[in-house]
């Protein structure tokens, strides 16, 4: 095991409440609303993780004692943070199985949501953004349900790395051909790689 699943959401937008049980389909969690489509949600971002050890630095650059899940999650998970998580990542979650596609991408909302100027700008310069998963086999996920690494691909790159080679190495051509390559890769994140190519 490798951590446990703290919130759990069903309500749309940014904020969410925790519930202690929820059916996870190919495109989320049950009654789990997405009110941008454009940016947000899809088969390969069907569910978001963020991990909890974060929230001790977000309380403190806040002031407050931050609700969990405060930044839109729907698993706030223990023991798994960016730089331990892989692109193509398999864990089983209660009865389903995800894998990893992409970090996340913050938008201004993480700081409207929490009426605290300034998570935005660090989301990003930290890197502690957060990940997405695709589901690979549906089913019932309890807040007691153990999330436990099964496969692990070859050629893949850290979430870190990835939200790095993203937001902070934009012209390292070499490494950004390698990551469109994995397999694994949701589609979002490899178009906006091959953009970045286009432009050099």
């Amino acid at each position: 095991m490798i951590g446990n699943p703290f919130g759990r959401v069903i309500n749309s937008g940014i904020k969410k409440k925790p519930v202690s049980s929820a059916y996870l389909y190919k495109t989320g969690f049950d009654n789990d609303d997405v009110a941008d489509r454009e940016s947000h949600g899809g088969v390969d971002r069907a569910v978001c993780f963020y991990p909890y050890e974060h929230y001790s630095e977000w309380n403190i650059l806040s002031g407050l004692e931050l609700a969990v899940p405060a930044f839109g999650e729907n698993i706030t998970i223990v023991g798994h943070t960016e730089t331990e998580t892989y692109v193509g990542d398999i864990y089983q979650l209660g009865d389903a199985k995800v894998q990893i596609t992409q970090s996340r991408i913050p938008c201004a909302k993480v700081d409207i949501a929490n009426r605290v100027r300034g998570f935005f700008e660090q989301f990003i310069q930290k890197g502690k953004t957060g990940y997405f998963a695709r589901v690979l086999e549906e089913g019932v996920v309890n807040d007691d349900s153990s999330v436990t690494l099964i496969d692990r691909p070859e050629n893949t790159i850290s979430i870190s790395a990835l939200h790095h080679l993203f937001f902070h190495d934009r012209k390292n051509h070499v490494e950004i051909e390698k990551t469109i390559a994995i397999d694994e890769l949701a589609e979002d994140m490899r178009d906006r790689f091959a953009m970045l190519l286009k432009k050099r």
